[in-house]
């Protein structure tokens, strides 16, 4: 993507010190995750750091350190989480940004258990929520608001709308046309949308992909040698790998 095509980045002020990157991104920044109905929106963590990189020059994301030289602050209750903050060329210094360590269901950790895999992870999740938070990046994401087309109105379509939430519905894809006797849950899932969902885990990042095999594996038991790719089959699988994607969207 060119940077030359969106509009630039708002000059901080006395009311606002911080750069205002709210209008940024564009369509192009934005990944998705799921199939379906039941697509999320995003952006990678690493083109919000290459954002920064080219829209922040000299503002530097950090995790605080806690008592005792760790990263991971202790909560009144036994977990975990991070505090992140981003310091600027000039010596400036943004507020405490809080992010819990949470496992992929979006539960806390116990602290005792929380693992150098659940601190990188937390660590990319703090970047991105972060950079919301203060510079407004992405923001849109968040608030389900339109994002740029990274083409002008008048060289291209429309821009893309964010679906805004929707009521609480079933969970459960449409199928292919039903077996006899198979529960809707076993059905076979529909070749084409089989075919998107694979090619989803395909552009997943590994940082992104070792915690979904893990958490896919511990609900849907592998055979030795077994893939992840070859045991995706029925409805009930995409139905979990779906809310999987949502939680961690």
């Amino acid at each position: 993507m060119s940077l030359e095509t969106t509009n630039p980045p708002a000059p901080s002020s006395p009311s606002q010190p911080f750069p205002n990157l709210g209008n940024v991104i564009t369509t192009d920044d934005v990944s998705q995750k799921g199939t379906g109905k039941y697509t999320a929106d995003y952006v990678n963590w690493c083109r919000v750091a290459h954002l920064l990189q080219d829209n922040c020059p000299g503002w530097q994301f950090h995790l605080a350190h806690y008592v005792d030289s760790s990263h991971v602050w202790k909560a009144p209750n036994g977990t975990g989480y991070v505090v992140g903050y981003f310091t600027g060329p000039n010596g400036e210094r943004t507020p405490d940004f809080p992010q819990a360590v949470m496992d992929f269901k979006n539960n806390p950790v116990p602290y005792e258990k929380i693992t150098a895999r659940d601190v990188t992870d937390t660590h990319r999740r703090a970047l991105a929520a972060c950079a919301a938070f203060t510079f407004g990046l992405a923001w849109q994401l968040w608030a389900r608001e339109e994002v740029e087309d990274p083409m002008r109105p008048e060289e291209s379509k429309p821009a893309r709308s964010m679906k805004k939430p929707e009521k609480a519905r079933s969970m459960t894809p449409e199928p292919s046309p039903a077996a006899p006797g198979v529960k809707a849950e076993d059905q076979p899932i529909n070749p084409q949308e089989l075919k998107t969902l694979l090619g989803t885990l395909k552009e997943m990042d590994e940082s992104e992909l070792q915690p979904f095999m893990q958490a896919f594996t511990a609900v849907f038991p592998l055979p030795p040698n077994g893939r992840v790719s070859e045991a995706i089959t029925s409805v009930k699988h995409q139905t979990w790998i779906n809310d999987y994607f949502k939680r961690n969207a």
